[in-house]
């Protein structure tokens, strides 16, 4: 099993300071996680409000993260290419990549706010398109040859990107996927996938959405590829104790979210007493954790899970304390378990 930390920074001024004090808190933390072993940390790509639009440049915060940590790997979760040119995503990513000296993961997807891209002055119609085109320009331009592409929304003719990235011939490739078409996509392309489970009506519709991406996936001749989903996590002592201290912090994640849109209709799906019976949340005593993550690696087919350890404000003796809980007494089951 694989092991990582999602930051979806949901900012709250009053709890979390300034910018400047945010963005600290959060290096610090991501020091943390890489000298406690976790083996990735992703940020996300939102724009305009609290919910995310604080680092709406993944590639300079990971940049940053870079010069201070020595092997945690560094990913986007993820590049929302509907919203940028192809060649401008290729040429910051792949300074990331340099900077980190080759610890860069690049995922890729459509983006799920219709918000940002109304703010944005763009349509998401043709976004599926956008995602399938830029994929392919950014391919090219992390070659060693000009990108040539003639598609039905970008034209390019030999023209040269630099920097190319450490990773030869890219950076692992990641897809997020939430329907049967991208899920198929992204088999059949070879591409690792990430998937929010709490998002999804049930356990068995996420496995019937790996079914889809493994058996496209072989179809295509690759070789076996991870499977990531995102939770919030909260370990403590106890299922009481993690109940009370986390619920104020979920509740200013959940309206932070709705915040940035009022228009639109949410489901409230980060609620820990409706939703950790269901595995959505992974929270409570070590013990309790662990079976969680065995029930989402065994009986639906996870490989790889990035816990949210940091939301709404938690203040950051409660994110360390959680960080911390989670290397020392959830980790090492699954280390034993593989023998490592």
């Amino acid at each position: 099993m694989r092991f990582g930390a999602h930051y979806l920074p949901t900012y709250v001024p009053e709890l979390d300071g300034s910018f400047a004090d945010f963005y600290r808190s959060m290096f610090e933390q991501i020091e943390e996680l890489d000298r406690l072993g976790f083996h990735d940390v992703w940020i996300t790509e939102h724009h305009f409000s609290h919910y995310g639009g604080t680092v709406p440049h993944p590639p300079t915060f990971l940049s940053a993260a870079a010069r201070t940590t020595r092997r945690i790997r560094l990913g986007v979760a993820l590049s929302v290419l509907p919203l940028h040119r192809p060649l401008d995503v290729a040429e910051s990513y792949a300074m990331a990549d340099v900077i980190s000296n080759g610890r860069l993961e690049f995922g890729v997807g459509r983006g799920n706010e219709p918000i940002e891209f109304k703010k944005l002055g763009l349509s998401q119609e043709t976004s599926g398109r956008h995602v399938r085109e830029a994929i392919e320009v950014i391919r090219q331009a992390w070659s060693d040859d000009p990108v040539d592409f003639s598609g039905e929304l970008f034209e390019y003719h030999g023209v040269n990107v630099f920097p190319k990235p450490v990773q030869r011939p890219h950076p692992p490739l990641w897809a997020g996927a939430r329907s049967e078409e991208t899920f198929h996509w992204a088999g059949e392309n070879g591409f690792h996938l990430m998937t929010l489970p709490y998002m999804s009506p049930s356990a068995e519709a996420m496995r019937e959405g790996f079914r889809i991406y493994r058996e496209a996936q072989a179809r295509a001749g690759h070789g076996k590829r991870d499977i990531l989903g995102k939770f919030h996590v909260y370990v403590s002592d106890s299922w009481e104790q993690a109940v009370r201290e986390a619920t104020p912090y979920l509740d200013n994640y959940q309206k932070t979210h709705r915040a940035a849109d009022p228009s639109r209709k949410l489901r409230n799906r980060v609620d820990m007493n409706s939703q950790a019976d269901e595995g959505f949340i992974i929270a409570g005593d070590p013990q309790r954790c662990i079976d969680a993550i065995r029930y989402w690696r065994e009986e639906v087919g996870l490989t790889t899970l990035s816990g949210t350890f940091h939301f709404g404000g938690l203040p950051q003796e409660l994110a360390m304390k959680n960080i911390r809980m989670f290397a020392e007494r959830v980790m090492p089951s699954f280390e034993k378990e593989s023998g490592a």
